[in-house]
């Protein structure tokens, strides 16, 4: 397998390869931050959430995903701040992102719209041992600059986030600019992320939360669409379909505290639908996120004394 990857990296690298730098998580709903800045800051809360995936578990080079994602609001800025990293492997190629987010706040209707830009890098690293199909040494291969190959380029991202009570939806757009890695003969390539969710109360003790993720890069594009159920503000359960690729079925518990903050812990078993579902043992997923409250100071009680004026 690792042969074969090899191989179809060379048959891309003959010319100048588009690449598809943009992970799958099956938590997307808690994961709006890396792929739209407008997200910064609209829940109120301080927030940290760790999304950690192993994709078709069990076949050679599989994709590896690691993402943190920690926003704020911040008063003084009409808005909200956050970072986002991630860190994802597929075989021998390693992908690393580093971004800052700013979101501006504006009350619209019943909601807040968050306008929002993010700027940082992307680092892609190559490590392999490479063999061409035909024998010959691959550095017969001009596009080849060696066995150990990386590259850097800025990272900027726009997004429009609208937020109520009950629902949401966002717009967002990745890697502007296309910058080109010219050591790799790759070029980053424009994604375009829709999400939107609503929640539902059933009843006094049930919560649906319907949800859709649509991630195109205006050549390919793929939708996830979730389900689930809140029971009593504490545990859910659902399935989200990935289109053409996997089905998980996945379950949570959410722990609130006396103050205010919630702490969250989510797991998703991908069922692979695809060709590869025959050699792979599905794909994990794992959420961990805890949100702090921020409490307001208590409002200072004034009073006048008809003896000081």
């Amino acid at each position: 397998m690792k042969r074969l990857l090899v191989y179809l990296t060379i048959i891309f690298t003959s010319g100048n390869l588009f690449s598809q730098q943009d992970y799958q998580i099956t938590h997307y709903m808690f994961d709006n931050l890396s792929f739209n800045p407008a997200y910064s800051g609209m829940n109120n809360n301080i927030n940290v959430t760790m999304i950690g995936r192993q994709q078709w578990s069990g076949f050679a080079g599989s994709p590896s995903t690691a993402l943190l994602n920690i926003h704020s609001p911040v008063s003084l800025l009409k808005g909200g701040l956050g970072f986002t990293y991630v860190s994802d492997q597929l075989g021998f190629e390693t992908n690393s992102v580093a971004r800052l987010n700013y979101s501006y706040h504006l009350s619209i209707g019943a909601g807040k719209l968050g306008v929002g830009i993010s700027a940082g890098i992307i680092q892609k690293s190559i490590d392999a041992e490479w063999r061409t199909p035909s024998g010959n040494s691959w550095t017969l291969d001009n596009s080849i600059k060696g066995q150990k190959m990386s590259g850097t380029v800025p990272d900027i991202n726009v997004g429009l986030f609208y937020k109520t009570k009950e629902l949401y939806f966002g717009f967002s757009t990745t890697h502007l600019g296309g910058f080109n890695m010219e050591d790799l003969n790759i070029q980053n390539v424009h994604h375009y992320w829709i999400t939107a969710g609503y929640d539902y109360d059933l009843t006094a003790d049930i919560k649906l939360r319907p949800s859709l993720l649509i991630k195109s890069d205006a050549s390919s594009s793929i939708m996830d669409i979730n389900f689930n159920a809140l029971y009593k503000n504490m545990i859910w359960g659902g399935l989200t379909y990935r289109f053409g690729d996997e089905i998980a079925p996945m379950l949570g518990y959410q722990h609130p505290f006396n103050d205010g903050s919630i702490l969250r812990v989510g797991y998703s078993y991908g069922i692979t639908t695809s060709i590869i579902g025959n050699y792979s043992n599905g794909s994990h997923d794992l959420m961990l996120n805890y949100c702090f409250k921020l409490s307001k100071p208590a409002p200072v009680e004034k009073s006048k004394n008809p003896r000081f004026l």
